[in-house]
């Protein structure tokens, strides 16, 4: 059987940031979910992205390129309005680069 294993408990490095980062990143991550479960059956996302990698990542080092990754993908994008009328594409973008800003702001590239 092939199940999906998804810690319930955060990598060691995103426990050691403090709590606002912890939340904001720990958010993202449920968003990025979110938009990925809603828009992957319509065929499309830009980049068919797994949110989980960022909070799962072995280093802060791996997180910070699979959130750069995601950003890449969707900056410059045409804009997709969301249910509420936010673009997207742009959500996405600019909410991974900054998951990617606030943990190299703790432990450097």
């Amino acid at each position: 059987m092939n199940h999906e294993r998804h810690s319930t408990d955060p990598a060691r490095w995103l426990q050691a940031m403090n709590l606002s980062d912890q939340i904001f990143i720990t958010g993202t991550v449920m968003v990025l979910e979110q938009i990925r479960v809603r828009r992957t059956p319509l065929g499309d996302l830009p980049l068919v992205y797994d949110e989980s990698r960022i909070r799962d990542a072995a280093t802060p080092a791996i997180a910070v390129r699979v959130a750069q990754e995601i950003s890449a993908a969707f900056e410059g994008q045409a804009a997709y309005a969301a249910p509420d009328g936010v673009d997207e594409h742009w959500r996405v973008a600019n909410m991974t680069r900054e998951v990617a800003a606030r943990i190299e702001g703790v432990f450097g590239r």
